[in-house]
């Protein structure tokens, strides 16, 4: 899952329409390059890629501030379907590499709220099933000594530790989710609050 993929569609989604110089402006802005390992020339890949698969479309040209035309693009419909597939697809799939997850985190805002909390409700189950395997129940039998050198032990409570922190924010975050944090596609405008 490419992180790079979400954070295009998202901002060029965001924008409505923008050329590849605004979305990699918008996502240093964002320092996009610290959590999701974005690179300057893999926004403009992305740009061309999801263009070729028809989930963002060419909208014009516009003159350069003294360099080249810039390609001016907005999001396809099937690119909205995609943006919020890969937003589900990689809170739900609790991959270890943490990229797609804040890439997607960045527009949580786009689901409803109680999807969002259902998301991160499926996250942590799912992570307690990989924790299973990494680390057996203490009353499980011991794993007969297969040569494995003993530091490979260390990564594996390494890695149980990571999961058993993944499972906590998850928990967390959908119960303050819940409760009411951050805005959602569903929430009640202000002005349909005030009117009640």
């Amino acid at each position: 899952m490419s992180a790079t993929r979400i954070l295009v569609l998202g901002v060029v989604r965001g924008h409505g329409q923008a050329h590849g110089y605004q979305v990699r402006r918008e996502l240093l802005s964002w320092r996009a390059d610290a959590w999701a390992r974005v690179a300057p020339g893999s926004i403009y890949q992305a740009l061309r890629t999801l263009t070729k698969h028809g989930l963002l479309e060419q909208v014009s040209t516009e003159a350069g501030s003294g360099g080249p035309e810039r390609t001016v693009y907005r999001i396809t419909p099937d690119g909205e379907t995609e943006l919020l597939h890969l937003i589900r697809s990689t809170i739900t799939d609790a991959a270890r590499d943490a990229e797609p997850l804040n890439a997607a985190f960045a527009f949580l805002a786009l689901l409803g709220r109680a999807e969002a909390v259902d998301l991160f409700h499926h996250r942590a189950r799912t992570l307690w099933a990989r924790l299973v395997e990494v680390e057996p129940p203490e009353d499980a039998p011991p794993a007969p000594d297969d040569g494995t050198p003993p530091q490979v032990a260390a990564l594996f409570r390494l890695y149980a530790a990571q999961i058993r922190a993944d499972i906590d924010w998850s928990v967390d975050l959908a119960t303050r989710i819940r409760d009411g944090e951050y805005a959602f596609a569903d929430d009640p405008s202000p002005a349909t609050t005030n009117q009640a």
